[in-house]
């Protein structure tokens, strides 16, 4: 009985595990590479206005690929407004307002998070007068291991400074399936109300039907 306890046990943390991975699956994998597929459609921008918006998404990789912080005044002075300015980190309290801190958090991408990539060319541009926005995905791979690697989503607002297309407005996001992250919560509740549940009950039956004594 303890043997068949603890094969069911195994099984059901390699599950557990199983579908968390999978959580971190790239799922647009196929678009890397693949020409002209856009993922998220071309956009309605005219061509000339799209040729200068990727220009400057090539820039922004550019700088992304090679995170060298000497560089760092120039890249935000070439690439981001200085109005108005809103990024959106991954994670929820990820709020930087105006470029002092839009520049603090590139700089903390560069040094502290790891090599990322997006699909430049085939990004989805769309645009209205001097108000432009994109819309791409990409994956970081951390520093920390090269199999820590998981799909982004970026998007963003620019707009015409100068003759200058500049981001305005970024926002980073995980592009994650969660779906899998709530069955494993929905596992781990269940055998946590189990292990309870098989604690309890024999508690309190014996204080319902207490064993007599001879």
């Amino acid at each position: 009985m303890n043997i068949l306890k603890n094969v069911l046990k195994i099984f059901f943390i390699i599950l557990v595990l199983f579908l968390q991975l999978s959580t971190f699956k790239n799922q647009h994998q196929d678009y890397y590479g693949a020409g002209g597929k856009f993922i998220y459609s071309r956009g309605n921008a005219p061509e000339a206005v799209r040729t200068e918006i990727i220009d400057q998404l090539h820039a922004f990789q550019e700088g992304y690929t090679k995170r060298d912080t000497s560089l760092l005044g120039h890249f935000m002075d070439q690439l981001f407004s200085r109005e108005s300015i809103v990024i959106l980190g991954t994670m929820p309290q990820e709020i930087y307002v105006g470029f002092d801190e839009a520049t603090y958090l590139v700089e903390s991408d560069w040094l502290e998070w790891g090599d990322c990539r997006f699909i430049v060319d085939n990004a989805q541009v769309s645009s209205a007068g001097n108000v432009a926005w994109l819309s791409t995905i990409g994956y970081v791979e951390f520093d920390l291991s090269r199999f820590l690697v998981w799909p982004l989503r970026l998007s963003a607002v620019t707009v015409k400074e100068g003759g200058v297309w500049k981001f305005q407005q970024v926002q980073f996001q995980f592009d994650l399936n969660l779906v899998m992250s709530l069955g494993v919560i929905i596992l781990l509740l269940s055998w946590l109300l189990g292990s309870i549940l098989s604690l309890t009950v024999p508690f309190v039956l014996r204080l319902i039907r207490p064993e007599r004594t001879l």
